[in-house]
């Protein structure tokens, strides 16, 4: 049975992998890339509770429960990427480990953890990213290993050169694969090397102690019926103790703790009296308790609500960071923060990569949150891939009228950088790039300068990244003027703010007004 479970666990992590890998929109109505994070009931649910908002999807969050509720843990034990990761890691790591057994003192704290999570999102904070299987793996899959495995591809592709130009096959002769460039790629190593390392201790140590969606899974598959017999050819050899890799057996019972069983028949199979089996049918060999204590309520309460207090804080918009700038399609910041997953399924669509995972600069709450950074790159104008993949609507799926309309911002000039103004040079990059005409020169004080038009800037960001300025950019993107909205139409807020991004030849042809200017159009 072990051997059988293995091989769905490879399908599942290969299915994981592709749909991951393959989610640019060519493929999006075939390779639904987010199927596996609309299967984890605590990103939808903590998603869904924080911004109280129901989403579409969470139908496939219940099915995940309810086969949770007949079959126990079968989800952690045969469909979890994030469960074959470790499982793969350990067979390679630590094969030689052996069988003792397993301490089981810590199994309690991601109970402690889904406690504190779901109190953080009860006050309006989603905070099950940290540890949340799913968007983890993910996000681990999408900055780390992404880019790495794009680099051996395109080194590849260059080794075989000589061998394409001798064949002519022009079209790998004169293949790119540029491997994306992601920040927060060592804080997203480290994570998943603390996982790995962690297993050293004890097999899975990181679903048995701090999946909080294996508690939140536990807890659903007490009554499962498929349950654990024991016949009494059972010599109490303790083999079963020992190898079961997430200590779900009990010590000289040879119970299962029904919660913390994954279903994985490892003791079944490693029984050398054949006395265990699994089925649907007689009388059960198990606990169906869950040990998390009064003071450990109580404790994992207070951690939620301090938690929380502390996130909303961090999250106040009065402590937003003025280059912190949301991809298209994202609702008010509250919000957007609520239903995020930082599953990077946007990070990795981007065909530009000027969407990157966010550090530390808002605290808390928007840690790995996706945001623009413009120095990279701009928004590229005909992509809408980003607001279609997303899971819980942190980002709208807009069509390209919608999603142009959606402004991201509104650049400004730093005189004090700009070559034409601080150093009297001829420079013409962010006027020709933009593809708004948002960016004029005029006359000032005697000398052709260039002005933003904050009306028809739509804040994608071409001009940042073109800025033949070294180090920051003499122009950037703020958040000043942008567009954000929970439902609605974007297009008719910005024509009803009088944003126009019709893109005519100049400035002056808009103008009802002709004696208006760029300095004073905010007024």
């Amino acid at each position: 049975m072990s051997k059988t479970r293995r091989v769905v666990q490879i399908i599942f992590l290969a299915l994981f992998l592709f749909f991951l890998f393959m989610d640019w929109p060519l493929y999006k109505k075939e390779v639904p890339s987010d199927l596996f994070l609309n299967f984890d009931p605590l990103a939808m649910g903590a998603a869904a509770i924080s911004d109280r908002y129901w989403n579409h999807d969470f139908g496939l969050a219940f099915i995940t429960l309810l086969a949770t509720v007949l079959l126990g843990r079968v989800f952690c034990g045969w469909a979890c990427p994030m469960g074959t990761t470790i499982d793969l890691t350990e067979s390679a790591l630590f094969k030689k480990r052996k069988s003792k057994e397993q301490k089981k003192e810590l199994q309690w704290l991601k109970y402690f953890f889904l406690a504190a999570v779901f109190i953080c999102a009860l006050i309006g904070i989603n905070l099950s990213f940290y540890l949340d299987p799913i968007p983890l793996i993910t996000r681990i899959y999408t900055i780390v290993f992404y880019p790495l495995l794009m680099g051996l591809a395109d080194l590849f592709v260059h080794g075989l050169n000589p061998v394409f130009e001798k064949l002519d096959i022009t079209s790998l002769k004169y293949l790119e694969l540029k491997p994306p460039f992601y920040r927060q790629v060592f804080l997203t190593l480290g994570i998943f090397l603390s996982i790995i390392g962690l297993s050293s201790i004890s097999p899975r140590f990181f679903c048995r102690n701090l999946c909080p969606l294996g508690a939140l899974l536990g807890i659903c598959s007490r009554f499962s019926l498929l349950a654990k017999h024991v016949s009494p050819e059972c010599t109490n050899c303790r083999t079963c103790e020992r190898v079961c890799p997430t200590g779900a057996v009990e010590n000289k019972t040879w119970k299962d703790h029904e919660p913390e069983c994954i279903k994985c028949f490892v003791c079944q199979d490693r029984c050398p009296e054949d006395a265990i089996k699994y089925s649907f049918k007689g009388k059960s060999l198990r606990d169906t308790g869950t040990d998390l204590g009064k003071r450990r309520l109580i404790l994992a309460g207070f951690l939620g609500l301090g938690a929380g207090v502390m996130g909303r804080q961090s999250a106040d918009l009065k402590n937003r960071p003025n280059n912190l700038i949301r991809p298209p399609g994202a609702p008010p910041e509250t919000e957007f923060l609520a239903r995020c997953t930082r599953c990077g399924d946007c990070v990795k669509v981007c065909p530009t990569y000027v969407i990157q995972s966010q550090g530390l600069e808002q605290g808390m709450p928007g840690v790995f949150a996706p945001r623009m950074d413009m120095r990279l790159a701009g928004c590229d104008q005909e992509c809408r891939a980003c607001g279609h993949v997303c899971p819980t609507d942190a980002l709208r799926g807009l069509d390209l009228e919608e999603k142009k309309h959606a402004k991201l911002g509104t650049a400004a000039i730093d005189q004090a950088r700009c070559l034409v103004y601080a150093w009297d040079k001829e420079c013409l990059v962010c006027d020709e790039i933009c593809p708004y005409n948002a960016i004029v020169f005029r006359t000032v004080s005697g000398k052709r300068v260039p002005v933003v038009i904050p009306s028809r800037c739509n804040g994608c960001g071409y001009c940042e990244t073109a800025c033949p300025v070294l180090g920051e950019s003499a122009i950037r993107v703020s958040p000043a003027g942008e567009i954000r909205l929970r439902e609605g139409s974007y297009k008719e807020e910005a024509l009803s703010r009088g944003i126009d991004l019709s893109a005519k030849d100049s400035y002056d042809d808009r103008l009802d007004n002709p004696g208006k200017t760029p300095e004073n159009e905010f007024q």
